[in-house]
């Protein structure tokens, strides 16, 4: 019979040793089997690129870089590759293209599992770092309890399509290198903030230091990174304090100085003389591109949120933006902006995270989608940007989503998805015709993709055919000199 005087107390006393441990056991095998197929689906989504040919910069970069070919292990050979390829403030993405060579020569195998490795090492960096983020003081009390959201996050993120360019293109390696040392810079703060050892949180702070360094050294865009480090220690451990700033203004000004003499460098002392001097090779303005780029923005977010393989593209013909109203839309994207912005200011009070993730997204996309005179899009671009906007939309979902089944449901869904548009988007890329078709059927009237199109398809003796793209992109521009050629 039943003790009644039991009735109604709380059952859930501590587990015994034995049943604690089953559930230690559960678990770790549960998150390794999790990462196993995590990995093993990442390798599969980006295993039909692997043979795939070195395909436009990667000529100049890669196969047509004498610097980066490396046949013994030697300083001098380093060196040489770091500073005497064409790009020479990269010089850790071309020492990696050196090693690539000097490992197995040419065959493109080499160079593509190297990205992919690269891509999922980013994804391991940034999900301990959204687990650690989760688990800050000022956030525990609301997301302590959200143990799947980093997994999640980091899933979406590793299997989007819109990635396809930063880890199937080769030379791309330059951006997702950069990026995977930028959040692995922003995990060590993080851990070194957290931990109360004082040789622990000094060797954090090297390696925060030596990452930076690393990640700027792959690619210019690093440079906001400092920016960053500042705005999380004052988001999420000085609780937005303006006396904080104002105690520390002499630092943040010794930051700013030096980020303006680290750009002064690389503009060669003289930045307006040679931010100008990109646009003689282009077909816009100044204030064009940065009219345009507004739009652009708010094109990469509508690719992050619908990245269907048809909306994809390399080389994009993107209509110039010669006003604010001309086109119109120029207007309601840069209102779009102000008003992203404006919400994440507000947010930044009661919802500090996700302010956090809109002013990551914006901040990390303002070197390339500003005055300097790149091309106006590329794909690529939204590699580090995208990390912590995704966090944003997992936690919006889970917020909005009451059902459990609903939500594994939805997962599951979008990872199905996602993974089979990246597998298909990574087919037009296994060749050059493949992937110039690709361009010309969905840039038509671009004159640049007519004319590799052509090339790739003289390669595979296919004159007839090659002539008539040739022939096309004369026709939109008869002064277009490489399809004389």
């Amino acid at each position: 019979m039943q003790d009644k005087s039991l009735a109604g107390q709380p059952t859930d006393l501590p587990d015994s040793p034995k049943k604690q441990s089953s559930k230690d056991i559960l678990n770790f095998t549960l998150k390794t089997s999790l990462a196993g197929m995590t990995v093993l689906l990442v390798f599969l989504i980006y295993s039909n690129t692997l043979e795939g040919p070195f395909l436009l910069d990667d000529g100049s970069n890669i196969k047509d870089n004498p610097a980066i070919r490396l046949t013994r292990l030697s300083w001098s050979g380093i060196e040489n590759a770091a500073f005497k390829s064409p790009l020479s403030n990269r010089p850790l993405a071309y020492i990696s293209f050196a090693l690539n060579y000097y490992f197995h020569s040419y065959r493109t195998v080499g160079f593509r599992l190297v990205n992919i490795l690269i891509h999922m090492s980013a994804g391991v960096f940034l999900f301990v770092f959204i687990k650690t983020t989760l688990r800050l003081p000022a956030l525990e009390s609301r997301f302590g309890n959200s143990r799947w959201l980093p997994y999640i996050t980091v899933l979406i993120w590793l299997v989007h399509p819109l990635h396809t360019q930063s880890i199937t293109y080769i030379v791309q390696r330059m951006n997702s290198m950069a990026s995977m040392f930028y959040i692995l810079s922003m995990l060590c703060y993080a851990k070194a903030r957290l931990t109360q050892r004082p040789t622990i949180k000094w060797l954090l702070a090297a390696a925060c230091l030596m990452s930076g360094i690393m990640a700027f050294g792959t690619k210019e865009t690093a440079a906001a990174l400092p920016c960053f480090i500042l705005l999380y220690e004052w988001f999420f451990f000085q609780d937005l304090s303006r006396k904080w700033l104002r105690r520390h203004l002499p630092f943040l000004i010794g930051i700013f100085i030096l980020l303006i003499g680290v750009s002064l460098i690389y503009l060669d002392g003289h930045p307006f003389a040679k931010i100008l001097s990109r646009y003689e090779l282009r077909n816009f303005t100044l204030t064009q591109r940065v009219f345009t780029e507004f739009r652009v923005v708010i094109l990469y977010l509508s690719l992050l949120i619908y990245p269907h393989p048809n909306r994809l593209n390399l080389d994009y013909d993107f209509s110039l933006s010669h006003s604010l109203i001309d086109p119109l839309t120029t207007l309601l994207a840069l209102m779009a902006i102000i008003g992203l912005l404006a919400w994440s200011f507000w947010l930044a009070k009661k919802d500090r995270l996700i302010s956090f993730c809109l002013l990551w997204y914006f901040g990390n996309l303002v070197i390339e989608s500003s005055i300097i005179g790149l091309e106006i899009v590329f794909e690529h671009r939204t590699y580090l940007p995208s990390m912590m906007i995704t966090l944003m939309a997992v936690i919006l979902a889970d917020r909005h989503l009451r059902s459990k089944v609903l939500k594994i449901v939805m997962i599951c869904a979008l990872t199905l998805v996602f993974s089979a548009w990246t597998y298909e988007r990574n087919t037009i890329w296994s060749n050059a015709v493949s992937l110039w078709k690709d361009v010309v059927k969905k840039s038509p009237l671009k004159v640049r993709p007519l004319n590799n199109l052509g090339n790739a398809l003289k390669r595979q003796g296919k004159i007839d055919e090659a002539i008539v793209h040739v022939n096309k992109a004369l026709e939109i521009n008869p002064g277009y000199a490489k399809a004389h050629n």
